[in-house]
């Protein structure tokens, strides 16, 4: 696939065993009102988010993911979102063995509102970067905000709206 196409198939969002993000409603303004379903990180704890994922149509160009995201309340500080992948190999992974998160991080600032959304992006070059992750394999893609970073000094929750891999 050419750079800049979706490659990477969400196929189930999962909560770890422990240290996960409450899952929560933002309630629109219009009528009838929308309710976007999102997935609150904490300000003070380390919590994480696992997606299951298919690469499909992959090239071998490395992948960008987007985090869409919105402050719960704050207007201003900075939230330091992790993304990390754990390549499930043929005969090679076994889910019962424990696995290193090597995360890719992005510091990115609180939109000048309440509710409005931002997009940073991670990115990860082919290869080691990606857990060596090939197209065609499933892999679960971990989310985390790193609260224990300087750049994440924004008070109150920070709320994950999705997650999309691309090429790059």
């Amino acid at each position: 696939m050419a750079s800049g196409n979706p490659v990477v198939q969400i196929l189930e969002v999962m909560l770890p065993g422990s240290t996960f993000p409450e899952l929560k409603t933002r309630t629109g303004g219009s009528t009838p009102a929308e309710r976007v379903i999102i997935h609150s990180f904490d300000a003070a704890t380390a919590e994480y988010l696992d997606f299951k994922c298919l690469l499909l149509g992959y090239g071998g160009g490395g992948l960008t993911f987007t985090c869409p995201w919105s402050a719960a309340s704050a207007i201003t500080g900075g939230v330091r979102w992790g993304v990390a992948i754990r390549r499930m190999q043929d005969d090679i992974e076994d889910i019962d063995t424990a696995q290193t998160y090597d995360f890719n991080e992005v510091t990115d600032t609180t939109a000048s509102a309440s509710g409005e959304l931002s997009y940073p992006t991670i990115t990860f070059t082919d290869g080691a970067d990606m857990d060596s992750w090939a197209n065609g394999e499933i892999a679960i893609v971990r989310v985390y905000r790193n609260v224990s970073h300087a750049g994440d000094d924004m008070s109150g929750d920070g709320e994950l709206w999705d997650l999309s891999g691309k090429e790059t």
